[in-house]
């Protein structure tokens, strides 16, 4: 009882302060906890424009998923959406990141800019301008490629090119945010470590293999968790660029829930394939998690 009693005199105490804190959690709970128990509370319904009268169906929704050879499409796709950007956005913002932290800060300061320019200009901005390059007909790449005497290439059109189209205008924009991360965890390396290592006759790739990359473990592990979480979410991209086609090749789990919803209006069906998405950022989220244990961050 006594414990009781001071727990809530340090909560009445500390008032003041959740005061403070009061708006982002009203935020949260209005806009994220209650829409995402309404939306796992609907996947147990069938429903359609009229969600007043939406009928109960238990488990039948994730029953026809298992089924659903379109889902199946957007999940591998999702998978392998997963697969290629997430690696290739950790390789390529590290190695600019380790090209660039030996520069002068001004110089630094200026690719810091230009390569986070495009994350801040986003996803559908970009992939306008990428519209345009990947057109058939009058497009900027095909164009180039008529130089060297190639055919024009339906890049949005045809299956395996519209899913690589989507996955390298989603690199042109990811990066930024990554290598702004790794230049920070660059620039906290102790100093001393290295001109210890050199004083000891290790090259710049030793240092870089055996002394930056281990301290930078924490930045990476942050980078990699986060970019998984946002490419599992992808959907702008194809939405503006191929709109899931052609023939469900370049969708994802995301705009399948889009289509299902606000286009087909089956908003039971979308509730359930957003639970699944949640379910498996879940796991993949504390599969990751494993590995921040033994990191001192």
């Amino acid at each position: 009882m006594s414990q009781f009693k001071e727990l809530a005199h340090n909560i009445w105490k500390g008032r003041s302060g959740y005061l403070f804190i009061a708006p982002g959690y009203l935020a949260f709970i209005a806009f994220l906890l209650v829409p995402l128990l309404f939306a796992i509370s609907l996947s147990f319904y069938r429903s359609s424009f009229d969600i007043s009268a939406r009928q109960f169906v238990g488990f039948e929704q994730y029953i026809r998923l298992a089924s659903d050879p379109v889902f199946k499409k957007a999940l591998i796709n999702t998978i392998n959406y997963t697969l290629v950007i997430v690696p290739a956005t950790l390789f390529i913002s590290l190695v600019i990141a380790l090209l660039i932290d030996p520069l002068d800060m001004r110089i630094q300061s200026f690719f810091r800019g230009a390569f986070y320019l495009p994350g801040v200009a986003g996803g559908v901005i970009l992939s306008v301008v990428w519209l345009w390059i990947f057109n058939p007909t009058y497009g900027l790449l095909n164009y180039v490629l008529g130089f060297f005497g190639i055919e024009p290439v339906l890049w949005l059109s045809n299956a395996p090119q519209s899913f690589w189209a989507v996955v390298f205008v989603v690199l042109t924009f990811t990066i930024g945010q990554p290598i702004i991360l790794f230049l920070a965890g660059l620039a906290g390396i102790p100093k001393d470590v290295l001109d210890a290592a050199q004083v000891d006759g290790a090259n710049d790739l030793q240092k870089t293999f055996f002394i930056r990359l281990p301290l930078l473990r924490p930045v990476i592990l942050f980078v990699l968790a986060t970019q998984t979480i946002q490419v599992f979410q992808l959907w702008e991209v194809i939405f503006m660029l191929t709109r899931g086609g052609p023939y469900n090749s370049s969708t994802s789990l995301v705009y399948l829930i889009y289509q299902t919803a606000f286009i087909s209006a089956k908003y039971g069906k979308a509730s359930a394939i957003g639970v699944v998405l949640l379910l498996i950022i879940l796991v993949v989220t504390l599969f990751q998690m494993r590995f921040w244990k033994d990191t001192d961050l």
